[in-house]
């Protein structure tokens, strides 16, 4: 059985494990997965293994009423992007805080 712990500690329990997915039998809220995986630890009960920004993909529910959790990491593109927009907030705030100043000083505001 495996045990997956989300970055918030939220933990999943009673996971089976199919390819590269995890088998739960009840529904999984998927709300739980939103902003909460830059962090997921999964466990089988002996060893522990760390991923760091994950994404969810998908639950789908199975003929015989079990649900595949699937996820990935995120890929350095994926990562890039996110650092560039969060950056670019920042750079977008001095700019104004500059054209400000720079409008207070040629009018004499």
């Amino acid at each position: 059985m495996y045990t997956i712990t989300l970055a918030n500690g939220k933990k999943l329990t009673g996971l089976d494990m199919n390819g590269t997915n995890y088998v739960s039998k009840e529904k999984v809220d998927e709300t739980i997965f939103k902003d909460n995986l830059s962090t997921m630890k999964v466990s089988d009960g002996e060893t522990e293994t760390t991923y760091t920004d994950m994404v969810f993909i998908q639950q789908m529910e199975w003929a015989d009423g079990t649900f595949y959790l699937a996820f990935r990491e995120k890929t350095k593109e994926e990562k890039l992007v996110a650092a560039l927009n969060a950056t670019s907030d920042s750079v977008t705030d001095v700019q104004v805080a500059l054209a400000e100043v720079y409008e207070m000083v040629l009018g004499g505001n």
